[in-house]
């Protein structure tokens, strides 16, 4: 585990998370080393030790491509090419 991770974990892994919040954290703990920005976030998350997960989404998001949305025809015609 990663020491990201392990802050991570510790932080928010102990209260009672809704379903949907227990997604973000295990999404939060692992985007990071897969597109390898872990370092950034670990910085990130000594900085800001009292953040709630919410900010470490928005955090970690930051380092993601935007998210394109096409109309189906698009799809079809790039399949073609």
């Amino acid at each position: 585990m990663e020491e990201y991770q392990k802050i991570l974990r510790d932080r928010y892994g102990c209260f009672e998370l809704d379903k949907l919040d227990k997604m973000l954290l295990d999404g939060m703990c692992e985007i990071p080393s897969e597109h390898g920005f872990e370092e950034e976030v670990l910085a990130w998350l000594k900085k800001h030790p009292d953040a709630d997960l919410q900010e470490v989404a928005i955090y970690v998001s930051s380092f993601l491509e935007p998210l394109e949305i096409v109309d189906d025809d698009e799809l079809d015609e790039d399949c073609e090419d």
